[in-house]
């Protein structure tokens, strides 16, 4: 018995991880603006679509933070951070973010210190965390946050992202 295996369509396959990369963009997500302060109060923080709620007991999140980012330090190092889940209407404001350099993007939001960290202002909703534990996993470090305190915002439409492009969610009654 002879096998034979054809290889014609193994060379116009893309790469796994541009693989991996398209099917992640099809899943829509919830964008948060997570952060937190170093000792001196400055503020750091990115947007991110990598967060999760991890358990209700105790109550806590997952984050998965490229090492490389600008809050990834100072994150471990402060030990706390904010989930500031966004608005629909807070979609500008959060391009305007992730576009602006890291040691500017404080002045393209409203926000104020809460126990530590900033807490951007008319988000749907802010979860403080204190960091319980932080892996490095590939190019990203996994933390682990137990939730201290929660805010909820205005009863607003929460902003996705999808495919590279800002959304809302929309529900059939």
């Amino acid at each position: 018995m002879t096998v034979t295996t054809s290889h014609a369509n193994v060379s116009a396959q893309p790469p796994l991880d541009a693989l991996f990369k398209g099917a992640m963009r099809r899943l829509a997500s919830g964008v948060a603006l997570v952060t937190t302060a170093d000792a001196a109060g400055t503020p750091y923080g990115i947007a991110m679509t990598a967060f999760m709620s991890l358990s209700m007991e105790p109550p806590s999140m997952l984050l998965a933070i490229n090492t490389g980012a600008s809050l990834c330090a100072p994150l471990l190092a402060q030990g706390a951070f904010a989930v500031n889940i966004l608005a629909w209407e807070q979609r500008e404001g959060c391009q305007t973010f992730v576009s602006t350099p890291a040691d500017q993007r404080f002045a393209t939001m409203p926000w104020r210190m809460e126990r530590g960290v900033p807490v951007v202002s008319a988000s749907v909703a802010t979860i403080i965390c204190a960091v319980d534990q932080a892996e490095a996993f590939g190019s990203h470090t996994i933390v682990k946050g137990l939730v201290e305190r929660v805010m909820l915002g205005d009863d607003t439409v929460p902003l996705t992202y999808l495919d590279g492009r800002y959304g809302r969610v929309g529900f059939d009654v």
